[in-house]
């Protein structure tokens, strides 16, 4: 997909993962549209060479912003501090003027798609009834118990597929 100046943004979609810096927050416009917004920080890794260690390099922290339907479903998905998620979305900057009154920009994305990264997370997922946020569970499901042979060779009854 070609990217192309339109005013301050570009419509070429990126995608990037990493982790929340705080649980995402969920707001209404006065005119009660959804809007969901937080930050998400992914952290370059590289294995030293020398010590044989993975370690932390260069970061990038990115503020977003979601809207409606899909703001909803981020604000009632239960994710905090840390979660690892993968965000698709266009980068727009904004312009503003401080407390000061000095000229200010920001380079935010607009989500068109929110994920949780299932690298290090198992996530039970619950369908979205269309016009309500989806109730996230109160007991979080055991990683692979459906998953557990019961006598060494085959799977229980409750097998998911």
């Amino acid at each position: 997909q070609r990217s192309h100046e339109k005013g301050n943004s570009m419509t070429e979609q990126i995608t990037i993962h990493g982790g929340l810096t705080s649980a995402p927050e969920l707001r209404f416009s006065q005119s009660g549209i959804a809007i969901a917004s937080g930050t998400v920080a992914s952290t370059e890794r590289y294995l030293d060479k020398q010590t044989n260690e993975w370690k932390n390099g260069k970061s990038l922290y990115l503020r977003f912003s979601a809207f409606k339907e899909l703001a909803e479903h981020i604000g009632g998905s239960g994710l905090d501090k840390g979660s690892q998620v993968v965000v698709t979305g266009k980068l727009h900057t904004r312009e503003y003027e401080d407390r000061e009154g000095n000229k200010r920009s920001s380079t935010e994305l607009e989500v068109t798609d929110f994920a949780v990264s299932l690298r290090r997370a198992v996530v039970l997922v619950t369908k979205a009834v269309s016009g309500q946020s989806p109730v996230p569970a109160s007991a979080p499901v055991a990683a692979g118990s459906w998953a557990t042979p019961t006598n060494g060779d085959g799977y229980g009854d409750n097998t998911p597929f």
